[in-house]
């Protein structure tokens, strides 16, 4: 088997940054495997990452969208900001059973 550090090695600036704000978003929703939460990070030419999200019941009849920009340094707030934008997001979490 290969060293982990071999393993580490192909990271990706953009990507890991991108990943880190959609895992915030859904830590800070709380969400689980059943979660209705969708998230999207990109990143802009710019080095200036988007957020967006939604949240859905589980009939797609209600959703609360909501998007932010964030400056390159900070992608674990823009996660959690994104999710705190929308009131009533946790609670529609909270209808799926899990």
């Amino acid at each position: 088997m290969p060293p982990l550090d071999v393993l580490a090695a192909p990271d990706h600036p953009d990507t890991a940054r991108q990943a880190t704000a959609e895992r915030a978003l859904l830590h800070t929703l709380r969400g689980h495997c059943d979660s209705p939460v969708a998230g999207y990070a990109g990143t802009h030419p710019t080095g200036e990452l988007s957020l967006r999200a939604a949240v859905f019941t589980p009939d797609g009849k209600t959703v609360l969208n909501a998007h932010e920009w964030a400056g390159p340094l900070d992608p674990a707030g823009l996660g959690a900001s994104v999710a705190l934008l929308r009131p009533g997001a946790r609670e529609l979490i909270d209808t799926i059973p899990h």
